[in-house]
């Protein structure tokens, strides 16, 4: 196998990478922002919330900068808006992170927004070059 063949391996496998993981990271911010703007029915993000000393209507700020998150991933273009969506997605969970680390929660509590952090990590660091910044 000539080096032309395996750059071309590594590419696509890179960009498969890419998609399942974007597509997956599209995906949890839909079903996510579904649960912030079940706040009104008292569902679970409510009682996370409360836990961790946020009011309420952050579930909304959260739940619409979630949701208009997700199409900006998967679009073609608006590489400076998909900068903007991947960064602030990336803050939602290390401010997740750090909540849950100042009111002394475990790992259990931690897990779920260390992993869905290295999935945005990854899906922005495998982007091909067409959805890049110059």
């Amino acid at each position: 196998m000539n080096q032309l063949e395996n750059a071309s391996k590594i590419s696509r496998g890179r960009l498969i990478a890419y998609w399942i993981l974007t597509g997956y990271l599209a995906f949890e911010s839909v079903f996510s922002s579904t649960w912030d703007f079940n706040w009104l029915n008292k569902g679970f993000s409510l009682g996370i919330m409360q836990h961790l000393g946020f009011p309420p209507y952050f579930l909304i700020i959260k739940g619409v900068a979630t949701l208009l998150a997700a199409p900006v991933f998967l679009l073609p273009g608006l590489r400076l808006i998909k900068e903007w969506a991947y960064f602030g997605t990336f803050m939602i969970y290390a401010g997740a992170i750090a909540s849950h680390l100042g009111v002394g929660d475990g790992f259990k509590a931690l897990a779920g927004p260390i992993v869905f952090m290295a999935i945005t990590v990854a899906s922005w660091a495998l982007r091909p070059p067409s959805r890049r910044l110059a």
